[in-house]
């Protein structure tokens, strides 16, 4: 520990840490602009100087160290003159006239140092020249006259994302933000991560759905767990006026730092389908408007005209682990209905879950992808499927990660690294075949063997070599591995990470998907037609093969916050809520709950999978227990290590 003095208070750090951390230990505020906690120092700015007693000069809080003894002043006059020549010049050399910004009233993070610093006017005359703005991303929009070259987005980019995309032209005040090559940022390699949006300090960068909709003080924020694939990233949901008006990483919790991927961040808020707003029964080959209670009872009049078998109950992995639970028990435990799946076809998570009963737990945090030297990547495309965790691997690809790649198709990830295998195929047994025998040092016709899976023995055999000799491999498997017609090969998969000490991280499809296995649930690929079809869609899609399913029906059930196909099809609609009018717990693919509260107030009408279901069972004469928790944290623990 390192202890030092702050404007005359005493205060002990770790070793390590800087001044600027010692400051705000200790509870006093020095300003910052390039300073970003999830980004590594970089100090250009220069407006966090400090004055340390001993030094020549004014010092950085945010690069330099703390040491034993120091003693530091954060408001001296020299401080403050410092501060207030460079928050004139940054504002000198842009259009930083607030009052034609998006980000103002506290918003900016210039404009309230500014205010901190007392400062009314910047007394330099203003010597800018106008910057074109890029409208052209569908997402945000970049304004160079707004940008105070704190590079955070380009350090973010990089070091957080991984992808590189934006960098800087020019020198000096002529500097300007470029993606890429100076190409216009809606046709550059950006992944509209929203992360650079996220960390710009002034309005360089804005989110143009959310833009003029109000100041960060005018909007409801809550706390959400992502859904849209089963990693559980932590995000914050930014309402106004009951309306979703923004989305982003959440800085203080989450295993995700702050990141999201496109279909995180901006999906959520730029939908567009029509919403159903009443139940509705079809007459005459129509549907029609009817009451909740009619729609009710008719639905329970079918349950009990049929004898269970003739029922099939299909529920979306977006429906929180609440109605999952509730749902399996209502046509599962309570009616032994025919079929009773999760929509889909990702069966990484039921296999898993029937790998683990056998050979005990074995799956590791998504955590171990951050510091890895090599990984083995089986059946799944990182980059697309599971953006935030192919960040991750991205940033290791960048140090030098070796990677074996096994995908049915190519994939990204195998660009970022020039130690790789690129296998594309699905032969995974005969992978994992030679995987093992070369980690036990079985060389035997290796060359032979490497030729038959299409690879170039001599670069195979180099990285192989390099793949053997890491200190923290990790083995990343998807969904086109780990199913349960391969669970002989997944079994080898998880011996080979046993004998070289690798850990094993299995991706598992959409939102829900690990608690539908845990839950029991089967996965609808194989989707059975049955008399009455009950189908629990929420906001979600429903595949082509349950449509299909669906239609050979004499009674078709559905639940649904939007109107589609789906719903086209249908006897019986019923209204429901969407993911930001609900509260419930989702199990991300590591074994641990998130919650996603509720945001907004649901539109009058709309209930959810789980309070028609607590409707129907009441009807039934039945009672849904509440006793999912202590039950799939148990199984949970069966699968993931802890």
């Amino acid at each position: 520990m390192i202890q030092l003095t702050i404007n005359g208070q005493p205060v002990e750090v770790e070793t390590g840490a800087t001044i600027l951390d010692a400051v705000r230990k200790a509870g006093f505020n020095v300003p910052t602009l390039c300073y970003h906690p999830k980004l590594v120092s970089y100090g250009s700015c220069r407006l966090c100087l400090v004055e340390v007693e001993g030094a020549r000069t004014l010092q950085p809080s945010c690069v330099v160290p703390a040491n034993n003894g120091m003693v530091v002043h954060t408001d001296t006059d020299k401080t403050k003159s410092a501060r207030k020549f460079i928050l004139s010049m940054l504002f000198s050399e842009r259009n930083h006239f607030c009052m034609y910004c998006q980000d103002t009233d506290g918003d900016c993070e210039l404009q309230q140092a500014a205010y901190d610093e007392d400062m009314t006017h910047w007394p330099i005359t203003p010597a800018y020249k106008p910057f074109l703005v890029d409208a052209s991303h569908p997402d945000f929009i970049l304004d160079n006259n707004r940008c105070i070259l704190c590079r955070r987005c380009v350090r973010a980019c990089t070091e957080l994302v991984g992808n590189a995309t934006l960098g800087f032209e020019e020198r000096g005040s002529g500097s300007i933000l470029i993606a890429d090559n100076n190409v216009p940022l809606g046709e550059s390699t950006c992944i509209s991560c929203g992360t650079c949006v996220q960390v710009c300090p002034t309005g360089a960068l804005i989110d143009r759905r959310s833009a003029y909709q109000g100041r960060e003080t005018d909007l409801t924020h809550v706390d959400s767990v992502c859904m849209d694939c089963s990693l559980g990233c932590e995000r914050v949901v930014k309402t106004r006026d009951n309306r979703l008006v923004r989305i982003d990483g959440n800085l203080e919790h989450g295993f995700n730092e702050s990141l999201l991927c496109s279909d995180g961040r901006y999906k959520p808020v730029s939908e567009t389908r029509k919403r159903v707003t009443t139940p509705m029964v079809r007459r005459n080959g129509q549907l029609e408007p009817i009451s909740w209670d009619e729609a009710l009872s008719a639905i329970s009049a079918q349950f009990k005209a049929h004898d269970s078998s003739e029922i099939s109950a299909h529920i979306s992995p977006r429906q929180p682990v609440e109605a999952l639970s509730a749902f399996h028990e209502f046509f599962a435990d309570h009616f032994k209905a025919g079929q009773v799946a999760l929509l889909g076809h990702d069966q990484t998570a039921l296999a898993s879950v029937k790998l683990a009963a056998e050979i005990g737990a074995f799956e590791s945090e998504i955590s171990v992808l951050k510091d890895c030297d090599a990984a083995i990547v089986l059946g799944v495309d990182m980059v697309k499927d599971h953006q935030v965790a192919g960040f991750f691997m991205k940033r290791q690809a960048m140090q030098d990660l070796k990677l074996f790649i096994a995908n049915s198709t190519s994939t990204s990830l195998g660009e970022w690294s020039s130690n790789k295998i690129d296998y594309i195929g699905t032969d995974y047994p005969a992978v994992v075949s030679l995987l093992r025998g070369f980690a036990k040092g079985e060389t035997a016709n290796l060359t032979e063997k490497l030729q038959q899976l299409g690879l170039n023995p001599a670069h195979a055999e180099k990285v192989l070599g390099q793949l053997k000799e890491s200190q923290k491999p990790v083995i990343v498997v998807g969904n086109e591995f780990a199913r349960l017609d391969n669970l002989q090969a997944f079994r080898d998969l998880v011996l080979l990470a046993r004998e070289i000490g690798a850990k094993v991280v299995t991706l598992k499809g959409k939102g829900n998907n690990f608690a539908g296995g845990l839950l029991g649930y089967e996965m609808d690929a194989q989707a059975k037609t049955a008399p009455v079809f009950y189908l629990a869609l929420g906001d979600g899609h429903a595949c082509e093969h349950t449509l299909e399913a669906m239609s050979g029906s004499e009674f078709k059930i559905v639940q649904s916050s939007y109107i589609s196909e789906i719903t086209d099809a249908a006897d019986i609609v019923l209204p429901c809520t969407i993911w930001a009018e609900q509260a419930g717990h989702y199990l991300t693919s590591e074994g641990k709950f998130g919650l996603n509260q509720q945001a907004i107030q649901a539109a009058d009408g709309n209930k959810s999978v789980l309070d028609v279901l607590e409707v129907l069972a009441g009807k039934s004469g039945l009672t849904i227990a509440e006793t999912w928790r202590d039950s799939v944290q148990e199984k949970v623990a069966a699968v993931v290590l802890s």
